[in-house]
């Protein structure tokens, strides 16, 4: 009998424990975290939770929510008194959130599947520039430059020579450079690296950070886009945090956190909507500069 008691209350001490959650959970920044401490904390990595909350070149902020990939769920304390006087910790669970940033599930537009054999091999530096580059006489003589607004240049016959049309050349020819934060080589690109390095193979220098592209060029209106504009979003933060380079009928080409690479998407998926919040023009063909 009295083995049986024992059992029973052993069983009921051991249900009275809250369980810890090793999938995931949040943490919200309190004044004196890093990113190292709470990652220490939480026993994951730092890139871990970059990677999972988009975190660009921002500082963290008191009260800001991160989730916490894999670690341990983050729970909140209050103290309460019970009959007796005594204190107990009362655990109460985060409560469930919301993907991170740029971890939203896009739509598939029908151009990614019609994509050329050879454009799944990764690209090379030298064929990078071999696309920004060349130019040839015949193709420039039957191919004018693309006018602004008048939507992406043909995908098939004569080559486009103009700025944008070598511009969105490498960017198309990049597709299959995988998603890094941080990175600025063909091993891995975020999203203000995507677009830095694609210019620079035109020779043209773009400022490291989203927020920082965002304060060149020309403002453009989302109506008068044309391809080879940069489309900002506001993803994990106030400011401009996401950049891709405008393709032309509503499409988009960026360095996606979620599918780990540099992919196609619309402007008109739900979560881009939401969170656009302008366009710059940088690049200008000849006849296009006022005088």
């Amino acid at each position: 009998m009295n083995r049986l008691l024992t059992c029973v209350v052993a069983l009921a001490v051991l249900a009275a424990i809250p369980a810890v959650s090793l999938a995931g959970g949040t943490h919200v920044v309190r004044r004196g975290d890093t990113l190292g401490k709470i990652a220490r904390s939480h026993h994951v990595s730092a890139a871990r939770i970059r990677a999972a909350n988009g975190l660009g070149d921002t500082r963290l902020s008191v009260g800001k929510k991160l989730v916490i990939p894999g670690g341990k769920a983050h729970s909140k304390r209050r103290k309460a008194r019970s009959g007796k006087g005594k204190r107990v910790i009362v655990r109460e669970s985060a409560p469930a959130e919301a993907p991170p940033p740029e971890a939203q599930l896009s739509l598939a537009g029908p151009w990614e599947s019609a994509l050329p054999a050879d454009s799944m091999k990764p690209p090379t530096e030298a064929e990078l520039v071999e696309l920004a580059n060349a130019v040839k006489a015949a193709d420039a003589a039957a191919s004018p430059p693309v006018p602004p607004g008048s939507g992406a240049p043909a995908e098939g016959g004569t080559a486009d020579n103009s700025i944008q049309g070598r511009l969105l050349r490498v960017a198309r020819r990049m597709l299959t450079v995988p998603y890094r934060f941080g990175g600025t080589t063909l091993w891995g690109l975020d999203c203000s690296g995507f677009v830095q390095k694609t210019f620079a193979f035109l020779k043209l220098d773009l400022p490291r950070s989203a927020r920082a592209q965002f304060e060149e060029g020309e403002k453009v209106a989302k109506a008068d886009l044309s391809p080879g504009d940069l489309v900002f979003f506001r993803t994990y933060a106030k400011y401009p945090s996401h950049v891709g380079i405008y393709l032309g009928d509503n499409r988009f080409v960026h360095a996606s956190s979620r599918d780990r690479k540099v992919k196609i998407d619309s402007l008109d998926t739900p979560y881009y909507v939401k969170r656009y919040v302008g366009a710059k023009r940088l690049l200008f063909e000849e006849n296009d500069v006022q005088n």
